[in-house]
């Protein structure tokens, strides 16, 4: 079971997302529409990997986010997006981009790629004493 935050703007994109990864097992926060509000569920619990739409309350939202729960937990992000030059400029902060539209039945398979991916980063960063998930990772 991991935990997922799901952060997207479409609702009905946010809760078919959510509805997906609950059917396979995850622990899912939200989904939450905003920045702020995707910061104060995770303060709440930690996520293990979030899906963050790009584009949110305003163009590029989601990488200032991304870059947040990257450093505050060692979350793992994925990108959700229309805007995959975007997502690409700043490909530093995901493990994953996923350009919409979207099957919201690959989202399993994609949550759990990276959480094996956060997982490796943490175990390389314990032993080299370094923090998890920096971009050379």
């Amino acid at each position: 079971m991991i935990v997922v935050l799901v952060v997207e703007d479409e609702v009905i994109v946010a809760y078919c997302s959510a509805a997906m990864l609950e059917d396979a097992g995850h622990t899912v926060l939200g989904p939450v529409h905003t920045a702020r509000d995707a910061l104060e569920l995770a303060s709440k619990r930690a996520p293990e990997v979030a899906l963050i739409d790009v584009d949110l309350e305003f163009p590029s939202a989601g990488i200032g986010l991304a870059r947040q729960l990257r450093t505050l937990y060692g979350t793992a992000v994925v990108f959700t997006t229309g805007q995959m030059a975007v997502a690409r400029a700043h490909s530093d902060i995901a493990v994953a981009m996923i350009s919409k539209p979207y099957d919201p039945s690959e989202l399993p398979q994609i949550v759990a790629s990276a959480a094996a991916i956060r997982r490796r980063c943490a175990l390389r960063s314990r032993n080299a004493g370094s923090p998890a998930l920096t971009p050379s990772s």
